[in-house]
């Protein structure tokens, strides 16, 4: 095992190893980037009761006068600049020394008008550390990264090699065993990464090429190769701390070609201002750094960049509000799943989100060479609940009388200026007119959830007719109160007792209850507590010689009397009709 020979070793490398030493040991701790001056704090690890401070110093020897000064100054620092912003449980002087008992009372004095526990971390306890952590010691001190590629080579180029002339089962079991083993080998030399090699059945062109960065919240990177025909490796590299990424960054160059002036130029264009995703664009690898530097991958190729939605606790719940005229608030939409980026070139930034029911995308374009962006667009409403989206929907029919929009903490202040489309911009969205229509759909849909006990969701439209959606929409109207008249030409009825027949010149009213079931997209809604209520203005018999013969349970034709007209309603179930 490579042992640590403090005084020897740059100070640099010591302070950084030290670092990695605590990060590693406290997985969900990081290593804060000021801008100007680190605070006092070189590590800080988050705990329910407070933070617990770091301050690293490279000093490996008793500490000179100097020295001693810059303790004192990062001391002071810390109690001006981080103690008043945050709450803060612990500080810890952390040097190879091993302090004397001098050093210690004067540490003491030096820190005891905070009143906060304050510790020197000595080399007896840093040795322990390193002793635990070989990987860590050999990555810096030793060959550990020379190491690592060749575990790396073995893994991605060894596995091709398979037995020739087994059955298909031992075949598959000899990959199995030896990626086990690869695994195992990784684990224990890279000490910012766990790796995860699995072999899978298929081909990788057929699989979701996502699907393995949502398994977990720390996937660092995750590689595919097709074995054969059969099979295929995945290696996923995952984040033994939250700083792994600092710590040993992975890297890619890639030359992206696009057209000047195409779509795709556009899109990296965004992507360089913002840091917005952009997807299918063609390009080539040049080179990959870190971790697997092995992986080299040359020719033509298509690049999708994409910002995960991250689990950022220090982030607040966020919202978007439209607003009116008078800047007043009228709509409001929780935003979830957001993601957040960085423009490569310049200072722009990028954030989406969607609201809850996953119906509308935001994305804002801040602090580009333009004026701010927000770009919105509806996905498929089809299988979603109608009280889910309605609120969605609403906002964006709201858009053509809204003055403005803006992004904000929930319930709290504004992240954004007020954004305010140009009138152009919203006469040309096709989303207002569609949203207006779907509104009057959905509220349909409602009222018919009110009366049933099943499950009302919105049908995908091309699977039911124009006639159909019309019968819906109209029931919603019947639903809410209204009463509609309409016109009909004929109506078949079962008669029940002959003898309240009128006479067969004679014209009549008549009122006609029955069930209501909806048929949605081929789900059959039954409304169990209302009935449908028809009154024919006036109606007579087609066939005026159907009186004389006339039995209970023969049907009768009726046709319109002086008025074609008829009235719908619907009552409750209990109040109709026989």
């Amino acid at each position: 095992m490579t042992t640590v020979n403090w005084e020897r070793m740059p100070g640099e490398t010591v302070e950084e190893f030290v670092a990695a030493l605590l990060l590693l040991k406290h997985p969900h701790g990081n290593r804060p980037t000021p801008s100007r001056g680190d605070r006092g704090v070189d590590v800080r690890v988050w705990n329910p009761d407070g933070y617990d401070i770091y301050q690293i110093k490279r000093y490996s020897r008793a500490l000179t006068a100097r020295q001693a000064t810059s303790v004192e100054n990062s001391w002071n620092t810390f109690t001006a600049e981080t103690l008043p912003l945050l709450p803060v449980r612990s500080w810890t002087l952390v040097t190879p020394w091993e302090p004397s008992n001098e050093r210690l009372d004067w540490l003491d004095q030096l820190t005891a008008s905070i009143g906060i526990r304050t510790h020197w971390m000595g080399g007896a306890r840093l040795d322990v550390m390193a002793a635990d952590n070989p990987a860590l010691v050999a990555y810096y001190f030793g060959d550990g990264g020379q190491r690592l590629h060749r575990l790396m080579t073995e893994a991605l180029h060894g596995s091709r090699e398979v037995p020739e002339g087994v059955p298909a089962e031992d075949l598959l079991q000899a990959i199995i065993t030896r990626q086990r083993s690869l695994t195992t080998a990784l684990n224990e030399v890279d000490p910012f990464y766990r790796y995860e090699l699995h072999v899978r059945p298929g081909r990788v062109a057929d699989q979701p090429w996502d699907g393995d960065l949502h398994t977990a919240a720390d996937v660092a990177w995750v590689h595919y190769r097709q074995l054969d025909e059969e099979s295929y490796l995945v290696m996923r590299l995952l984040s033994r701390c939250a700083e792994s990424l600092h710590l040993r960054p992975i890297t890619a160059s890639v030359q992206l070609e696009v057209p000047i002036g195409s779509p795709e130029h556009q899109a990296v264009e965004d992507w360089l201002r913002y840091g917005a995703p952009f997807h299918d664009v063609p390009g080539t690898v040049t080179s990959i750094t870190g971790p697997p530097g092995l992986l080299r991958a040359s020719g033509p190729g298509r690049f999708t960049f994409l910002v995960p939605a991250g689990s950022d606790n220090e982030r607040p719940d966020l919202e978007v509000r439209l607003l009116a005229s008078d800047d007043a608030v009228i709509h409001t939409l929780d935003l979830i799943n957001v993601r957040i980026s960085r423009g490569v070139d310049g200072p722009g930034g990028w954030l989406s989100g969607t609201d809850r029911a996953g119906v509308l995308e935001f994305r804002f374009m801040l602090n580009g060479p333009d004026r701010d962006q927000v770009r919105m667009t509806m996905t498929s409403l089809v299988g979603k609940t109608p009280a889910d989206v309605l609120p969605t929907v609403q906002m964006v029919a709201d858009l053509a009388t809204a003055t403005g929009l803006l992004l904000a903490v929930r319930g709290g202040r504004s992240l954004t200026p007020i954004w305010r489309p140009e009138e152009s911009e919203v006469r040309a969205s096709p989303l207002i007119d569609m949203a207006r229509w779907t509104i009057t759909f959905l509220e349909a849909l409602l009222a018919v959830q009110a009366h049933t006990l099943q499950r009302v969701t919105i049908p995908d439209l091309d699977d039911i007719t124009s006639e159909q959606i019309t019968e819906i929409i109209q029931l919603g109207r019947l639903l809410c109160g209204e009463e509609i008249r309409t016109t009909w030409t004929q109506v078949t009825m079962t008669l029940a007792t002959p003898d309240r027949l009128p006479s067969s010149h004679q014209e009549f009213g008549l009122m006609a209850t029955s069930p209501i079931q909806l048929n949605l997209a081929g789900r059959h809604i039954m409304l169990d507590d209302v009935q449908r209520r028809v009154l024919y203005h006036s109606a007579r018999l087609a066939d005026p010689h159907q009186i004389v013969t006339a039995q209970s349970g023969d049907t009768i034709q009726l046709v319109p009397g002086f008025t074609a007209t008829a009235t719908l309603a619907v009552v409750p179930a209990a109040d109709a009709n026989p």
